[in-house]
């Protein structure tokens, strides 16, 4: 008897009005009690696979399915959904898309309750829930007024307590700071021992997960390309998968640099403590030595385009979200604003764009104190990506998407069409323009409401965690559109992000926020490398290279805040001295 506990044999899937495959001929075998990690490029298929595993796909959503698909011995496609249920949970990439009671302790009580368990065994699971994602202190809380990462919690809570055989989470981390990614990682791993729970993850960041997975499966253009143990994966298909832009950590990059030199190691290492173990056995033997890399350049931007000074706010009294905030925003700098899940990240962001008004103090942006313009008058020059695309979507189609704002601001239909093509081709979108925004992939919408704020040409540009759902491929290129937007139109960009790697890459400068005030201001440099130790209380974590940078400094390792920084002084440049062993 097959100890199978997912069969999917010769899936094909599109969707309505849609000529291309969204799957192509899937065959996937899955064991009980493994840990899966689903990745790959921006639209590549991966929440329609799991849509199709819990059923959502054919049940609820339409489209033409071939293939079989065999849960647990049931077929999803004959099976009701009421009864995939209990085999099979799901948390989407959208925490929004599943949250709909009023407490945090309702919403993670509701699915047990629609099973029928008894008031005692309900209290007990949603107990566990949240106790497993530390959300005791908030259980009372109304959902609707969370944090996003606080929102991805309570989803994963809501499942966790209904104890299915096979959980799946679709990109559940991709709201949270790195300190709580880490501690999600850490209970999903408790619990597979636990439970012998099978677990299949979609995720693009593998920082955290690398070191937890049994299996790793890489999909492209709907296909399955690759699928074997970590290890086997990104070290025998680097090359490949580094063109494709999927992310590979640091430390695998590392690893893979000193194999390219010559350095021998008895496996293909894939935990950070092991890697950074053995090249601190290398230092220590003066087998690998680099030069101390300089301190790079700083940008000097000049005239201030946006001022908070002294601001306060509070959406209710008693409960004051932002304390004493002073910012100054200087033209062509790239800020990167960082803290943990519920720091008050998005209100000051709300609050620089007049969304919001401060309690107490101002805020000044482009010339225009925000207390004395309305929004609509305040925006103009300003474009705003939110953190979650599906709140300024609403057209038919990706194409109509783009063309609303210049429509309502009564531009020639030649103008309209030029840009329209512009914005499309820069985020890689041109051949999806006649699709519906909805059918496209999280990371699709990132990009085309991307879009849509880039055809008006702003000064200025807010974005809300851009990096979400992202590939490699896919966030470079809107990176690099930011950096030359700085270059030649002399815009400045304001960030929001928990991707690290992205602030050590790209940002200018760093301001942390913690319980609503600013903590730690400075360069990526400064703020990483300086500031090591403070940034775990605060819930934050440097990228891994920046890491192996302050841990092992004293040893030899350069300062460098960002793979990009150490791959432009050492393999790039080919400057490093070695001698091989």
């Amino acid at each position: 008897m097959s100890d199978n506990i997912v069969e999917v044999r010769g899936v094909s899937f599109s969707y309505p009005g849609v000529e291309t495959k969204t799957l192509k001929n899937i065959d996937l075998e899955i064991k009980k009690g493994e840990f899966v990690l689903i990745t790959g490029t921006s639209g590549s298929g991966k929440t329609t696979l799991a849509k199709c595993l819990n059923g959502i796909i054919p049940h609820l959503s339409e489209g033409n399915l071939v293939g079989d698909i065999i849960i647990n011995g049931k077929d999803t496609q004959s099976v009701p959904m009421h009864e995939l249920s209990s085999e099979i949970g799901m948390v989407f990439q959208n925490p929004e898309d599943q949250i709909f009671s009023i407490r945090v302790e309702d919403e993670v009580a509701f699915g047990v309750e629609c099973q029928g368990y008894t008031k005692k065994e309900i209290k007990d699971r949603v107990e566990y829930g949240l106790k497993k994602l530390r959300l005791e202190n908030i259980k009372k809380q109304i959902t609707f007024s969370l944090s996003g990462g606080q929102k991805q919690k309570v989803s994963i809570a809501s499942n966790l307590a209904m104890l299915p055989s096979i959980l799946i989470l679709d990109d559940p981390t991709t709201d949270l700071d790195p300190v709580s990614k880490q501690e999600v990682m850490d209970i999903i791993a408790e619990l597979k021992e636990e439970l012998d729970t099978t677990f299949l993850i979609i995720e693009h960041d593998l920082n955290d997960l690398i070191e937890f997975i049994d299996r790793m499966i890489i999909m492209h253009d709907g296909e399955i390309i690759y699928n074997g143990s970590p290890s086997e994966v990104l070290y025998n298909h680097f090359n490949e998968l580094d063109k494709l832009g999927i992310r590979i950590p640091d430390h695998i990059r590392l690893c893979k640099y000193l194999f390219d030199k010559g350095f021998k190691y008895e496996s293909n290492p894939i935990s950070k403590k092991e890697v950074s173990e053995w090249v601190k056995q290398l230092f220590t033997s003066n087998k690998l030595m680099l030069p101390m890399a300089k301190n790079q350049l700083k940008r000097n931007p000049q005239e201030t385009v946006a001022k908070l000074k002294d601001v306060n706010f509070s959406y209710q009294k008693g409960r004051q979200i932002l304390h004493d905030i002073n910012l100054d925003v200087k033209q062509g700098e790239l800020l990167a604003i960082v803290g943990h899940n519920g720091c008050g990240k998005s209100t000051l962001m709300k609050n620089l764009i007049g969304l919001l008004k401060p309690s107490q103090g101002s805020v000044t942006i482009n010339n225009k104190n925000t207390k004395d313009y309305k929004v609509q008058d305040i925006i103009l020059d300003i474009g705003y990506v939110f953190q979650n695309p599906d709140n300024q979507l609403f057209c038919n189609s990706v194409e109509e998407e783009v063309q609303f704002g210049l429509k309502n601001r009564g531009y020639r239909e030649n103008i309209i069409n030029e840009k329209v093509e512009l914005a499309l081709n820069t985020v890689g979108l041109q051949e999806k323009r006649k699709e519906h925004p909805f059918s496209l992939s999280r990371g699709e919408r990132q990009r085309l409401a991307v879009a849509t704020m880039l055809v008006s040409n702003p000064k200025i540009i807010l974005l809300d965690e851009p990096t979400t759902g992202q590939d490699e491929q896919s966030l470079r290129a809107l990176l690099t559109l930011m950096e030359k937007l700085i270059t030649d139109q002399e815009a400045t960009i304001v960030m929001i992000t928990h991707d690290m790697e992205v602030v050590a890459q790209y940002a200018s400068r760093v301001v942390v926020i913690d319980a609503g005030r600013i903590v730690l201001e400075g360069s990526p440099n400064e703020v990483f490398f300086t500031n090591y130790q403070k940034l775990r209380s605060l819930k934050l974590k440097p990228p891994i290279i920046s890491q192996f940078s302050a841990e092992l400094n004293e040893y030899g390792f350069p300062h460098v805040s960002s793979w990009t920084m150490f791959s432009s002084i050492f393999i790039n440049k080919e400057n490093d001295r070695m001698v091989a062993p």
